[in-house]
């Protein structure tokens, strides 16, 4: 073993206005416990709205033998590091008598498996979400206990499905019946949120902002000076980390610079990237980033909120996702859907390439995460929430990944997240309508 300063687990360097936590270094190991200490697991969710296109999307298999489908086919190298459930369902996400709204139920009951009061006014209630109860343990070892993204604001009053509230299709994680978690859209404010001195003053990280000062070059001194301290495998992976975080600050800055107008009066400063791919790279990039420093060890992330009519010219389709969505049988309509759920699997594929290539202890990043990608309506047309598209990459835990799951039709959904939280050691007997925890 390389000589080295012994450093704790939770060490920080600081600069103005910022408070930078480490990826995990030799240096951090105990020279008592280094053979047993194992890196942290990390659990996420991403959520992806209005349903797929069931016929290119779900997979069959037989055992555990499984081929990926032409939706998932951004995932075919890395078949061995995703899981693929079938039989799954978000039960309370059905009507249950309160009529339409079959999208703000999805989202309301994707993380909670409850179901959401119908109601348009203040008086919101649906149930506490996994993330949220992992964190009030788990959570509790770092230093934000979750972290919530997305990637558009929505409405925060009125109705946006047929009498529910705007908050339910707008919100996937909820610290309590009542009150959902808000989640960061704009890449910079995330970036701040987790790499910002939230201690420090907060004067300080406003001056820093406004002269769009790098992190690194604020925190330069103590840099070099922790670089003099640890051996040589660890200045390679801090080198490769900051590196990464100067890779994401230009890529904001980029996506921050002014728009040219012939009319100065309509320039604007983008500090939200409009451009929607780098949007939600950026946002999968600060998870890795926030996952590999145990910034956080819990994320939620919705790519875009339920019943979002977003369109996608970069994939040559300009109809919204929404109105998509009730195609009607069309067959122009539902290949379109088929583009956009390809289109969000590459971005995700993506993310999950960077868990692999991130080191972690004596493994990889993705073999420390379990990370959720899916929704809690299979097909936008029909409305249904059985059977729903939902795959699970990485092993945190010990979890053997590159399996297909075949579980009994209406298998709550929730059983699977009762699974995840045992693999980091939360035991929890129920959640929402759960039965129990998946055999996997």
């Amino acid at each position: 073993m390389s000589q080295f300063t012994p450093l704790h687990r939770r060490t920080l360097i600081r600069g103005v206005g910022v408070s930078l936590a480490l990826p995990f270094l030799e240096a951090m190991r105990s020279r008592v416990r280094a053979a047993t200490e194992e890196p942290p697991v990390r659990l996420a969710w991403v959520f992806i709205p209005n349903g797929t296109n069931s016929e290119r999307w779900l997979t069959k298999a037989d055992g555990d033998s499984w081929k990926v489908t032409p939706s998932l086919e951004p995932l075919a190298e890395l078949k061995k590091d995703i899981s693929v459930f079938r039989g799954l369902a978000q039960i309370n996400a059905r009507a249950l008598g309160d009529g339409p709204g079959d999208h703000a139920r999805s989202a309301a009951a994707f993380l909670t498996g409850m179901h959401p009061l119908k109601t348009a006014g203040s008086h919101i209630r649906v149930g506490k979400s996994i993330d949220q109860v992992v964190a009030d343990t788990y959570g509790m070892e770092t230093r934000l206990p979750s972290i919530e993204l997305g990637t558009e604001e929505g409405k925060s009053a009125g109705s946006c499905d047929s009498g529910y509230a705007c908050v339910y299709s707008n919100s996937i994680s909820w610290r309590s019946a009542s009150q959902p978690m808000s989640k960061e859209i704009n890449p910079r404010s995330a970036f701040e949120r987790l790499f910002g001195n939230s201690k420090g003053d907060s004067d300080d990280s406003e001056k820093r902002l406004a002269m769009r000062a790098s992190i690194l070059d604020s925190i330069n001194q103590s840099r070099k000076s922790l670089m003099k301290k640890v051996g040589e495998d660890d200045r390679q992976k801090l080198d490769e980390y900051f590196t990464s975080i100067r890779e994401v600050e230009t890529r904001l800055e980029r996506a921050s610079q002014p728009v040219q107008f012939e009319n100065p009066n309509l320039i604007e400063e983008f500090d939200n990237p409009k451009d929607t791919s780098e949007k939600i790279r950026l946002m999968y990039d600060l998870m890795v980033l926030a996952f590999r420093t145990d910034t956080t060890r819990i994320a939620t992330f919705m790519v875009a909120n339920e019943g979002s009519n977003r369109s996608f010219p970069i994939i040559d389709v300009k109809e919204g996702h929404h109105q998509l969505s009730h195609h009607q049988n069309k067959r122009d309509s539902i290949e379109k859907i088929a583009k956009i759920d390809r289109y969000y699997c590459e971005l995700f594929a993506n993310f999950v390439k960077k868990l692999k290539e991130t080191r972690d202890g004596e493994g990889s990043l993705l073999d420390n995460c379990l990370v959720v990608y899916g929704g809690a309506i299979s097909d936008g047309n029909k409305h249904d929430h059985d059977d729903l598209p939902v795959i699970m990459a990485g092993r945190g835990g010990g979890f053997q990944s590159g399996r297909f799951h075949q579980l009994p039709s209406e298998t709550p959904l929730n059983n699977l997240y009762l699974s995840m939280a045992e693999r980091c050691g939360v035991n929890i007997d129920e959640l929402g309508d759960s039965t129990g925890r998946l055999p996997l």
